[in-house]
């Protein structure tokens, strides 16, 4: 840490330093799944389009970036994408349309298993349900890009999903066999071709990005070099912001809000910027026998949590109003029961049930589940004792302190919940394999067409469904959702979509919160919005 801190003798002028709380899972877009990570890599590697979110409007545009303009078909089954012809990978070769062909044969390839896999499906499929990337993708050119859909497909889903599709560079990826790249992720180069590059990433420790001289995606960033430190506990973050060995705090919460208040008084150089509407945190409670499922890839309820009934007791019976007023406070929270984010005001289902704490009522309905209690005062069923573990990420107050709110309530109506606290990659793995039946997860969900990827029957390709949901009705809407709608009705099918999660509670879902992002005065130029924290950290700069 030392090597970061700045002293009126020598205060650091084109190094800014930003503490985050845990490390990112990879640096490569075809492997991503953490939130950070992504915005990291929209630094590093060219996208086709640049979103912008309109708050007054609730909604995003797309500006362009390494595609200059495209046009759509009347029928809504193509797109053509014309790219800029002076973007290049930092090694001096342009990037072209066969990059983004190559990269989505690999984004398809089973083995690397994207995240980001679903998307390919809205091209022309193969017989055996799969895209057919070679018919569907099209480069007449080395800056044409046109991509065929199996169906029509609503403009905003086309440029937000393939946007996400950020591509590799061919030349480099070519001669890496395909099947080896998730296996061989800690070694594979980092070459892109965004405003930084790659200089260093020591793991669990720093990662170093410096300014990219050649990009024009949009330019090379203003500051020479920007550094990630990963301080896994909250406090020494906060005392690095306070003390000026850090310009900015980000990440797992930002500064808690008791913290930003504080700040007001005794550090009041600090800034602080929210970025609202964008994350919320839920209980992911899984919906199948997680052990049996990775055995044998057969579909069992989950003995506690396969029970729509005991799903919503599980929300009547935790006082989110609680956790929200002991750590955030209600200006910095609201209580939802979808995972639709509030900033979608026009389309928001008002008539949905607030699951108000009423641990009566969760009594009431796990009993007509069949549980009773035990001798012990824990509820019982067919000889199973209704006890488990609940995971959360380490380094993360405010989900610390909902861990301890939950774990009382259910307490108090003869459930037997443990915590248990894992370090952040060893977490996201734990849930992608369905390792626990309950976990205090979030996601940062601020766009429509993402929410349309959160949920998926085929939960196997679907890896942000963690609780493994399935609802056959679910999937029809989302699917309709993809298509070109009128704005009546997209608002009919969305309130019916929030209707089908309020029922079910795949999820509890607790509360979307404001990110309150630090900021050392000397740091200028910062946008942060619902799209993204690092939004336009290339323009960042410290004043001397």
């Amino acid at each position: 840490m030392t090597g970061c801190r700045q002293n009126s003798a020598n205060p650091r002028v084109n190094h800014i330093v930003t503490a985050i709380s845990a490390d990112l899972d990879y640096l490569n877009p075809l492997l991503i799944q953490l939130s950070l990570s992504r915005e990291v890599c929209t630094l590093l590697y060219p996208s086709l389009v640049k979103p912008e979110y309109n708050d007054d409007q609730g909604s995003i545009a797309y500006k362009p970036s390494a595609a200059k303009s495209w046009d759509f078909s009347a029928d809504g089954k193509k797109i053509v994408f014309h790219l800029r012809t002076d973007a290049a990978w930092e090694d001096g070769k342009k990037v072209t349309s066969h990059d983004f062909k190559f990269s989505y044969e690999l984004y398809k390839n089973p083995k690397i298993a994207s995240s980001r896999q679903d998307y390919l499906n809205d091209l022309l499929l193969l017989a055996d349900g799969t895209a057919d990337v070679e018919r569907a993708v099209e480069t007449p050119d080395d800056s044409t890009l046109v991509l065929h859909f199996n169906k029509p497909l609503a403009k905003e889903i086309v440029l937000d999903h393939f946007n996400d599709l950020m591509p590799v560079a061919k030349h480099i990826f070519s001669a890496i066999p395909a099947d080896e790249i998730r296996s061989r992720a800690s070694e594979l180069p980092v070459i892109g071709a965004g405003p930084f590059r790659l200089k260093e990433w020591k793991r669990q420790e720093k990662i170093v990005l410096l300014s990219n001289p050649s990009s024009v995606l949009p330019h090379p960033a203003v500051t020479e070099t920007m550094t990630f430190l990963v301080v896994p506990e909250y406090t020494t973050r906060l005392a690095m912001l306070k003390s000026g060995q850090i310009d900015a705090l980000i990440s797992a919460g930002g500064v808690t809000p008791k913290d930003a208040t504080e700040l007001k008084t005794t550090n009041p150089d600090i800034i602080i910027k929210p970025v609202r509407n964008r994350y919320f945190d839920s209980i992911v409670w899984l919906n199948i026998d997680g052990e049996k499922y990775r055995h044998s890839r057969s579909v069992a309820p989950n003995r506690f949590f396969g029970d729509r009934i005991v799903r919503r007791a599980m929300t009547y019976a935790i006082d989110r109003e609680s956790i929200i007023d002991g750590f955030m406070g209600p200006d910095h929270a609201v209580i939802v029961n979808t995972s639709l984010s509030p900033a979608y005001r026009a389309i928001m289902n008002g008539s949905l049930e607030p699951y108000t704490y009423n641990p009566d009522k969760a009594r009431k309905l796990l009993k007509t589940a069949g549980w009773t209690s035990g001798p012990d005062g824990i509820l019982q069923k067919n000889g199973v004792r209704f006890s488990f573990e609940l995971a959360a990420p380490v380094g993360n107050p405010r989900r610390n302190y909902a861990a301890t709110i939950i774990q009382q309530n259910l307490r108090d109506i003869g459930i037997d919940c443990r915590l248990r606290f894992d370090e952040s990659l060893i977490f996201n793995k734990n849930q992608n394999e369905y390792r626990y039946d309950a976990a205090l997860s979030g996601l940062a969900a601020e766009t429509l067409p993402f929410q349309l990827i959160i949920w998926g029957s085929d939960f196997t390709n679907r890896p942000f469904n963690s609780s493994a949901f399935r609802n056959a009705e679910l999937d029809r809407v989302i699917a309709e959702l993809s298509s070109p709608l009128d704005n009546n009705r997209q608002a009919v099918l969305w309130k019916t979509y929030q209707k089908i999660l309020n029922d079910e509670q795949p999820r509890t879902f607790l509360y979307y919160y404001d990110e309150l992002e630090g900021f050392g005065n000397r740091l200028e130029n910062i946008e942060v919005n619902l799209i993204s924290t690092l939004y336009n950290a290339y323009a960042w700069k410290l004043k001397p």
